[in-house]
């Protein structure tokens, strides 16, 4: 020990074992000398439309959404699946706001689907809003797009909405584990600054209100073996996303999928009340996916915010959508790869809307203090 100077922590020499920890909740990238991945500057690679659709992507998709089912859980527990979803929301005190769930699916089914459904739109969101128009050759946003994709569905952007609580309160619960870790670029005055910035931003996290309450789930006993099945399909997530067959779609589909698995193994492995060294391995790559996740919801929200300013402010002609044509599905755009068909989970819209409207509500001080913080670490 000590031997690489006393700014190199062990951390920085550690080869990880790139198989899965019982606690994983998606497949680790293998960081080994021995590893034949390449680095890339997400700067100089920003997600945006890549014209990447067709066959391909579709199996991809419904490879995620079909293919991940769970086993049958106890009919016992689905009947409290929307008073619990309340509860894990920390819906407003006044008890206005109500949750249906028509489908009687368990708290952690739909957890699971949100947790997809909300990448999938986060990922929709920066397709439209950096868009190629293929005629002009101009990169911008499609509005037409939006509507298509996003609009005409509320309960995507709720679902949105959903993994930004989730993941906040993920970097917030990991503060203290944070606190003693070890950051190695290689520059000591660079790990420095790094180091207050993510502590910064958990603190701004938790030094507001709680909006996830991750106890609620994985907590009736008729449900053993529940959380071990979604831990497995989730790591089955991250499998797929190496079969996405573009280079860039592949990179953010799993960089992505890394944030929500760490966010995932944060909430449900993690312990805040004890020491970083009684609690699963944080890798390096874990931490930037998650950072950068959040980073990729939080620009999702502001690009929704600017669509809808473009289509009911301008009427949606700056992109020659009509404000009649909000409803109307736009058939000349190019196919990303998305399913048409997303797997609902039949919430009614009215309650779709006031869910997105409290999740807005009680983190605008975190968006405050989220644009405050430097954009790169």
């Amino acid at each position: 020990m000590g031997e690489l100077g006393a700014d190199v922590g062990e951390s920085c020499v550690v080869e990880y074992d790139d198989d899965c920890d019982e606690r994983d909740y998606c497949v680790p990238e293998d960081e080994s000398a021995a590893s034949k991945g390449d680095y890339v500057s997400l700067l100089d690679n920003p997600e945006r439309f890549t014209g990447y659709g067709g066959p391909s992507a579709h199996q991809v998709w419904e490879a995620i959404y079909d293919q991940n089912c769970f086993t049958n859980v106890s009919s016992s527990v689905e009947p409290q699946a929307a008073s619990e979803l309340r509860s894990v929301l920390a819906h407003d005190p006044s008890g206005e706001t109500e949750l249906t769930d028509s489908n009687s699916q368990c708290l952690e089914k739909r957890t699971f689907y949100r947790v997809i459904s909300g990448m999938h739109a986060s990922i929709s969101t920066h397709l439209c809003y950096d868009y190629l128009n293929q005629t002009t050759g101009q990169w911008g946003p499609n509005l037409a797009c939006y509507v298509e994709r996003l609009h005409a569905h509320p309960d995507r952007i709720s679902n949105l909405y959903f993994n930004y609580a989730l993941v906040l309160r993920a970097i917030g619960k990991v503060r203290n584990a944070l606190s003693s870790y070890t950051f190695c670029s290689g520059d000591p005055d660079q790990d420095r600054a790094t180091k207050s910035r993510v502590l910064s931003l958990s603190d701004a996290i938790i030094s507001g209100p709680k909006i996830y309450d991750e106890s609620m789930m994985f907590r009736d006993s008729s449900i053993v073996g529940l959380k071990d099945d979604f831990r497995n399909r989730f790591r089955n997530v991250s499998r797929t996303m190496d079969c996405v067959g573009c280079d860039k779609c592949r990179l953010w589909g799993k960089l992505q999928t890394a944030g929500y698995g760490t966010a995932l193994k944060i909430l449900f492995e993690f312990d805040e009340n004890v020491g970083a060294d009684q609690n699963p391995p944080l890798r390096r790559t874990e931490l930037v996916a998650l950072v950068n996740t959040l980073d990729r919801i939080s620009h999702s929200l502001s690009a929704i915010g600017s669509f809808e300013q473009m289509l009911h402010g301008a009427g949606g002609r700056a992109a020659g959508v009509t404000a009649g044509s909000v409803e109307a599905r736009t058939t000349e755009l190019i196919d990303d790869g998305f399913p048409d068909n997303d797997k609902t989970v039949d919430e009614e819209d009215d309650a779709t809307m006031q869910e997105v409207m409290l999740i807005w509500n009680t983190t605008k001080w975190v968006m405050a203090q989220w644009i405050n913080l430097p954009t790169t670490m």
